[in-house]
């Protein structure tokens, strides 16, 4: 079962804005404004490996620092255990990838504001992403790049819309990465 999005108006935002607002989050990173980019998928569920799946094209075969103030990882389907490594660097913010049920096109994408989701229905994890990012980030821009899924098969591949746009976004948030100094 994927995360659901409440439809609100505000919410919504076209694929030029997303980009602007993405970009702009990036570019804000430094080493005293840090972002934490987190992939969130199964790697056995379809288009639920999207966040994943866009991450590890991020970090090809380096560490998960990939930037001054930028540090990616990829939680697969173990978000949970991931909060204690993200707690330990106090970003600014943080932009959890993953696919979400939110009544659009497969590979429609929109950045949200995690507080402006809804309980219970957002997450399929253990506890809600809305109540982990309220009670172990509180002092961080929480963000998600959600994504459209066309399906969620057990043991099925990423569709083709999802896979193409995943490509992109990776493509795109590595563009506007590599526009900073790189460390590694």
């Amino acid at each position: 079962m994927m995360p659901s999005l409440r439809e609100h108006s505000k919410l919504k935002l076209s694929s030029s804005a997303w980009q602007l607002q993405l970009s702009m989050i990036v570019k804000s990173s430094s080493p005293t404004n840090r972002l934490a980019i987190v992939g969130v998928g199964h790697p056995l569920r379809g288009d639920d490996y999207a966040g994943s799946y866009i991450v590890r094209k991020l970090m090809d075969t380096k560490p998960e620092k990939v930037r001054d103030g930028i540090v990616i990882f990829d939680a697969e389907a173990d978000l949970e255990a991931m909060f204690s490594k993200i707690s330990a660097l106090s970003p600014k913010h943080v932009i959890f990838i993953d696919t979400c049920e939110m009544g659009a096109e497969p590979g429609q994408c929109r950045l949200l504001s995690v507080s402006s989701t809804s309980y219970p229905f957002f997450t399929t994890h253990g506890v809600p992403l809305k109540l982990l990012a309220e009670q172990l980030l509180p002092d961080s821009k929480a963000w998600i790049l959600a994504i459209q899924p066309e399906q969620t098969n057990f043991d099925s591949k990423v569709s083709p819309e999802v896979r193409e746009i995943s490509d992109s976004i990776a493509a795109f948030l590595r563009s506007i990465i590599r526009e900073g100094k790189r460390i590694c």
